[in-house]
């Protein structure tokens, strides 16, 4: 029994390779949910597809990125933490997120009314499904770099970012969801 549960694994493995990263999404042509988009991160972390992509440094060399996957219902990528790299707070606009924790630690600020933001770490495996509604700031904790899957569907056109102007008002500005975020 296990061993043909074993070898139906095997199997799977393979078929997914063969169909790179697309072989991971379900037949979809619609907007996935936030728990599709999680579970979608959450299966290329467990098998290892992000392992040897080749990242791009970004403009500031703060981090690296690849696009795993995209179409024009859903986009997925890897991308890399190092450390004093923080996106500040931020939402996905119109998409819903699912991100899943693949190398390294990092830590999620969540706002709270008149309180500290909460902290959690997320270890290698983590992971968190959300709605366009979803405020929150990741930022590097451990590895070398740390590195982590991120589901968008739709793809990811504009964020809002999340800081406070000169008189202490928080302000949300938009800005295209390709730019990379930072704390400041």
């Amino acid at each position: 029994m296990q061993s043909a549960r074993r070898e139906q694994e095997i199997v799977h493995h393979l078929q997914l390779v063969e169909g790179g990263i697309a072989g991971f999404l379900p037949a979809h042509g619609r907007i996935l949910t936030p728990a599709e988009c999680e579970a979608l991160a959450k299966e290329i972390v467990r098998e290892g597809a992000w392992t040897g992509v080749e990242l791009t440094p970004t403009e500031s060399q703060t981090r690296a990125f690849a696009l795993l996957y995209e179409d024009e219902q859903t986009e997925m990528w890897l991308l890399s933490w190092l450390p004093c790299h923080s996106t500040g707070f931020h939402d996905h606009g119109a998409s819903n997120v699912g991100f899943c924790v693949a190398q390294g630690t990092l830590v999620e600020q969540q706002l709270r009314f008149a309180e500290p933001p909460q902290q959690t770490t997320l270890a290698v495996g983590d992971s968190r499904a959300a709605g366009s509604d979803y405020i929150h700031s990741l930022e590097w904790e451990t590895g070398a770099p740390a590195l982590s899957v991120h589901v968008y569907s739709p793809p990811l056109a504009v964020v809002g970012q999340y800081r406070y102007d000169e008189n202490g008002t928080l302000r949300r500005a938009t800005q295209p969801g390709r730019d990379e975020l930072t704390k400041d």
